[in-house]
């Protein structure tokens, strides 16, 4: 089976959901060939800058802006046919990697990318059968496009709304997830992973992932935290985001652990009470499949903030304000709360993504034969 996945780089959700499920695919069978492509590169520096970089200052310095964008763009408007018909004229670029690797199957992780692949099929130029992902827990209009065979989502309220909002047919929408590395899902022990972490392991841990804020930002949120919260130790992951380490490393205390980029987050996932993040497709489901409960803090305006409403409904997480310290003092000291929103994780989960992606796939691979 060849399977050839296009990502794009606004944020690096989309690329880490393709990276999981090529490594899922490839370790699947050894018949199995997988390439994972950046889409919007292809279609060149000019357009590839404005919608990743339009993305990040939009989202960052304009986020009401950003967000009535959002809302505007979820259904039929000029705002959408504009930027279909941008999309739908970048498409071409696509055609000789598709060309050239001769997939069975296409699987897009961005919502640009599907308009292209779904003209391109509509056009007779591609007959490979599509699969689009979305990477976040809430369904929006710029998924949605002809040419297009299936789609995979996260949830029964999305399944609904590409049923009744968006009108596509049920059986063309399957609720899997998003797909995250296997080694999320591994067993661990919590308290054998503390230790090989120096943490301790008589009281609580937050982790705190930091990186996507705004420096001044963060600073005062871990003051408060830090000030206010009893029995705890944090880990604090800056990614790289080297301003934001430099900044933190005179303000921690000695109950907090401040790390830079790390390859193994989910050690950290394993063995937390709590993650303190923004609401990012890809970072609350590596949570979900770790069954660690979260705090949402300064969700975007748009998908971010459906996000978080998505997960405090189904009591995963919860959406702290401006002053958060008291209300992670009392969460992280309320073993039965943790206990209930970890086991909320579990009910949401969905299970192996990746594997029932592979399943699809081969599935039409093998009708195709």
């Amino acid at each position: 089976m060849r399977v050839l996945i296009f990502f794009a780089s606004t944020g690096g959700g989309h690329k880490r959901a393709a990276a999981a499920l090529k490594e899922y695919i490839e370790n699947e069978s050894p018949d199995n060939v997988v390439s994972a492509v950046d889409g919007l590169r292809l279609t060149g520096k000019v357009y590839n800058k404005f919608i990743c970089g339009g993305y990040t200052t939009l989202a960052k310095k304009m986020p009401g802006f950003y967000g009535k964008i959002y809302r505007n763009s979820d259904k039929k408007s000029k705002l959408n046919n504009l930027c279909n018909s941008l999309n739908k004229s970048k498409g071409g670029h696509l055609l000789p990697t598709i060309e050239k690797f001769k997939p069975d199957v296409i699987i897009s992780c961005h919502a640009f990318i599907t308009t292209m692949l779904g003209d391109l099929k509509m056009h007779g130029k591609i007959s490979a059968e599509i699969i689009a992902l979305v990477t976040d827990f809430a369904a929006h209009y710029t998924y949605i496009a002809e040419g297009v065979e299936h789609y995979v989502v996260s949830s029964d309220r999305m399944v609904n709304d590409f049923k009744e909002k968006y009108k596509i047919a049920e059986r063309r929408v399957h609720k899997f997830g998003i797909p995250v590395f296997s080694r999320f899902s591994e067993p661990a022990d919590k308290n054998e992973l503390l230790k090989k972490l120096g943490l301790k392991t008589e009281v609580k841990t937050v982790l705190f992932m930091a990186g996507s804020f705004g420096v001044s930002e963060v600073l005062d949120f871990y003051k408060d935290i830090s000030a206010k919260t009893k029995n705890c130790q944090f880990v604090v992951i800056t990614g790289n985001n080297e301003r934001l380490y430099s900044s933190f490393q005179s303000e921690i205390n000695e109950n907090t652990i401040l790390l830079k980029f790390i390859g193994n987050v989910e050690d950290y996932m394993h063995c937390a009470d709590l993650i303190i993040t923004k609401p990012g497709g890809l970072t609350v489901s590596e949570s979900i499949t770790c069954s660690l409960p979260m705090a949402i803090y300064s969700a975007f305006p748009g998908q971010e903030a459906d996000n978080a409403e998505y997960l405090s409904s189904v009591g995963a997480a919860v959406t702290l304000d401006k002053n958060p310290g008291d209300e992670i003092n009392d969460l992280i000291n309320d073993s039965d709360r943790l206990k209930a929103m970890s086991d909320n994780c579990k009910k949401i989960y969905p299970g192996n993504a990746s594997k029932l992606i592979c399943e699809l796939a081969h599935s039409i691979t093998e009708h195709k034969v």
